[in-house]
């Protein structure tokens, strides 16, 4: 059994289980905190998606006696780890004054011609470009194709984080 809920329900459904506290998950997704605990006697899994910095809520739920841990309880619908996702990022050229940047997630590491026939599809499904002006694109916008791997996510996760640790450290030395 799952329960998603709101941060007031999820801290209330925290305080009414376990007032003497318990460990909770926490992890970031896109511009969202996830919290997650699990109550082992029946399964339950108590899941919140929030846009509280990953910071302030672990602040508020140490202050409330539970445990924080990097990390998030799943059932087997959920998503996919972000420790399998591929991040390719085409910069272009443009007839404007600012640069273009197109994003895409893959499941799979995608190679540099996939990424590139993936923008061009959705370019011209959209109306940016006429299925014509793709070997114009290609010599006009001069595509640079970034494809970042699971380790390199991590890494820059992990260096965001040691960051995020000094920053703290330095705002608050106690």
């Amino acid at each position: 059994m799952q329960l998603l809920t709101d941060w007031n329900g999820f801290l209330a459904e925290l305080q009414n289980r376990w007032p003497s506290g318990t460990t909770v998950y926490l992890a970031r997704d896109g511009r969202y905190t996830v919290m997650t605990t699990t109550d082992q006697s029946d399964g339950t899994l108590f899941r919140c998606k929030h846009t509280i910095r990953l910071e302030e809520a672990k602040a508020k739920l140490t202050s409330l006696g539970h445990t924080c841990r990097n990390g998030v309880w799943s059932t087997e619908s959920d998503h996919q780890s972000m420790d399998e996702l591929y991040i390719a990022a085409v910069a272009y050229r443009t007839e404007h004054k600012e640069p273009g940047l197109w994003v895409d997630v893959y499941n799979s590491a995608p190679s540099p011609s996939k990424v590139l026939a993936k923008l061009l599809d959705e370019f011209n499904s959209d109306g940016t470009l006429d299925h014509a002006d793709n070997e114009t694109f290609q010599k006009f916008a001069s595509p640079n194709i970034v494809i970042l791997n699971p380790q390199h996510i991590q890494s820059f996760l992990a260096q965001n984080q040691a960051h995020n640790a000094i920053d703290e450290l330095v705002s608050d030395p106690e």
